[in-house]
């Protein structure tokens, strides 16, 4: 599916450069969550967008008639979560602590030996601190049947 202005996710170029930004002050100085300044992200099928994760950015209600898919990722330094309580959006309010770290990245090794898997020619990635663990990560169907939920391990801010 690709993206059309009706259906796309919407972006302010360069809020990501401003710091924190306000965007409930944003709206009401605007009169409207519409910002005449944010662009949509047109895409065709199969194309992906990334942005930083600081972009001012969001999508509308789709009442248009095209699908809209989304599969947002994101990406924190171990340093910068280490010790932090999250928000509990997703999931119950927790610490992030070693072991909830450690836990979480398991998917990132799984995730490594399945393209390892499909693509055996290729160098695999080093995921540096999973290797200094010494442990070892084999995707197969019993890995597979019970991975359930892992996301309600996400960090959520």
């Amino acid at each position: 599916y690709g993206c059309t202005a009706a259906n796309a996710v919407w972006a302010v170029p360069g809020t990501h450069k401003l710091g924190k930004m306000d965007i409930a002050a944003m709206v009401q100085a605007n009169g409207s969550e519409r910002l005449p300044e944010a662009v949509p992200y047109i895409s065709g099928p199969g194309d992906v967008v990334l942005h930083n994760r600081q972009l001012v950015h969001g999508s509308f209600a789709n009442t248009s008639p095209d699908w809209r898919i989304s599969m947002p990722l994101g990406f924190h330094r171990r340093s910068s979560v280490l010790g932090v309580h999250g928000g509990g959006l997703h999931a119950a309010p927790a610490v992030f602590d070693e072991a909830r770290i450690r836990e979480r990245s398991r998917m990132i090794g799984y995730a490594i030996d399945a393209r390892q898997q499909r693509f055996s020619s290729e160098v695999p990635f080093v995921y540096q601190p999973l290797a200094d663990t010494g442990e070892t990560f084999h995707w197969n169907e019993t890995v597979k049947r019970n991975i359930k939920d892992y996301n309600l391990l996400d960090f959520s801010i």
